[in-house]
């Protein structure tokens, strides 16, 4: 919430300062009444507006995002054969497909994604994780993998559970993620397809995209948007109407999520347009830029352990920062700002594995982390410039000649010098304690003599003459 409070400070100050984007007509984000949103730049995560984006919410047919993404990384061949068994999905949207209908994969990813088929969706569960509740185990671990902290998948296709929930910025980080792999990308950015004939259906189906940024039937109000890249769709009773949507000009691609639109018997389909002018207003407002244009230092020394004792830089490694294809993308006032004078930002390195030789060349060994005002703006990964070896192992010389010689790392202590002071402090304790413990088990017997002698004589006193 602190985060949000000081960026829409931000925000409203560069409104002060600039003059109303023409191309946005003068959008406000603050009109759209949609509960759940969130703007994201795709290169960077960076996110560029949010409203209640950490709250829960029901996905609806977006849920199919993770669905596809997951089962393109669990294939080998797009192209394997799936059926979808005897007992077929048949509520709400479906591409009508038949009891134990036999499909390439790749076509029921594209009905799925297109058409929000229902029967595909599970039929791609049953496929891979055997049942819908195994498969929604794979959703789950996924979604931990990527950081979805509020999201929970019950169903592959979304319909409705009330256990089965995420977040507008859980699915920003979802779709970021996911067109990353090119086929994703291909399928969801489709206008429509053709699939193959099958075993129940010998005409084969075809399917346009729900998404009406990307593809508008006869008859319908035209949302199409010249820039738009995916993404899905997702409508329930209980979700409303929810847009996960892209869109890429020049350099910039940008992530909307749109969950818990409740007015759409209203406004109509607002929510595509709604869309539309989100992008404009993101592509008017921020900027990127690559992260090596900013004049940065391309470099660290750091120190390595176990360096050899022979390293021409004894033990410090120059370590890279690599930053192609790293951007900086946030308010033109705030790029220009970090643009003008780079030492504003702090940074925060950490590294994958503990520094220690051997290293390689080339050898990713963590990220370093750029902040300005308290907020990170990107990351670059590390990259080692050059081999480091380790200590060089020495022979113990005091091996008998019969003996495997002992190996030991240089600088470590050998096995028997290493240990054979404590032996002798063991053994000077342990002699101390006997004699103590001698002392007081003979201090004891004279007691108990003497105590002795002294009843004796109580019970027969000596006679003085």
């Amino acid at each position: 919430m602190k985060r949000f409070v000081a960026f829409t400070l931000v925000f409203l100050m560069a409104l002060l300062a600039l003059p109303v984007c023409s191309s946005a007509d003068g959008f406000d984000p603050e009109s759209v009444s949609t509960p759940y949103i969130c703007l994201m730049d795709s290169a960077t995560g960076t996110i560029l507006y949010e409203k209640n984006s950490r709250d829960k919410a029901y996905p609806a047919s977006t849920t199919k995002i993770m669905t596809c993404i997951l089962a393109l990384e669990l294939t080998d061949d797009v192209n394997e054969i799936i059926s979808t068994g005897s007992d077929v999905e048949t509520r709400g949207s479906t591409c009508r497909f038949s009891r134990n209908e036999k499909l390439p994969l790749i076509d029921a990813l594209y009905g799925m994604m297109l058409f929000s088929g229902n029967d595909a969706a599970k039929a791609i569960a049953l496929h891979f994780g055997g049942s819908e509740a195994g498969f929604a185990e794979l959703m789950n671990k996924k979604a931990a993998e990527l950081g979805m902290t509020g999201t929970h998948f019950v169903k592959p296709n979304g319909l409705h559970k009330d256990e089965h929930y995420s977040t507008a910025y859980d699915m920003a980080i979802l779709t970021r993620y996911a067109m990353k792999n090119e086929t994703f990308r291909k399928i969801v950015s489709a206008p429509t397809y053709d699939a193959a004939p099958t075993n129940k259906d010998s005409d084969g189906y075809q399917w346009y995209n729900s998404n009406r940024l990307l593809y508008t039937k006869e008859g319908e109000t035209d949302y199409k948007y010249n820039y738009a890249t995916g993404v899905k769709t997702g409508d329930t009773a209980q979700a409303g109407r929810c847009l996960v949507a892209s869109a890429k000009k020049g350099d910039i691609e940008l992530i909307l999520v749109l969950l818990g639109d409740y007015e759409y018997k209203v406004k109509g389909e607002y929510r595509f347009e709604n869309a539309a002018k989100f992008f404009d207003w993101g592509f008017d407002n921020f900027v990127s830029v690559n992260a090596s244009e900013l004049g940065l230092e391309p470099t660290l020394q750091l120190p390595v352990s176990n360096a050899s004792l022979e390293d021409a830089e004894g033990g410090l490694l120059t370590v890279n920062i690599d930053f192609s294809g790293v951007k900086l993308t946030g308010l033109k006032e705030t790029v220009n700002a970090i643009r003008s004078n780079p030492e504003q930002l702090t940074t925060n390195y950490v590294t994958s594995r503990k520094l220690e030789a051997p290293i390689s060349a080339g050898e990713e060994l963590g990220a370093i982390t750029y902040q300005y005002n308290g907020a990170t703006v990107f990351t670059a990964p590390l990259i080692a410039s050059r081999d480091v070896a380790e200590a060089a192992t020495i022979l113990d010389n005091t091996a008998s000649p019969n003996s495997s010689p002992l190996i030991v790392s240089a600088g470590e202590p050998e096995e028997d010098g290493g240990s054979g002071w404590l032996f002798w402090v063991l053994l000077i304790a342990l002699l101390i304690v006997i004699v103590i413990f001698a002392k007081i088990v003979s201090a004891r017997r004279r007691r108990r003599r003497a105590k002795k002698r002294r009843a004796y004589r109580s019970k027969y006193p000596t006679r003085r003459q």
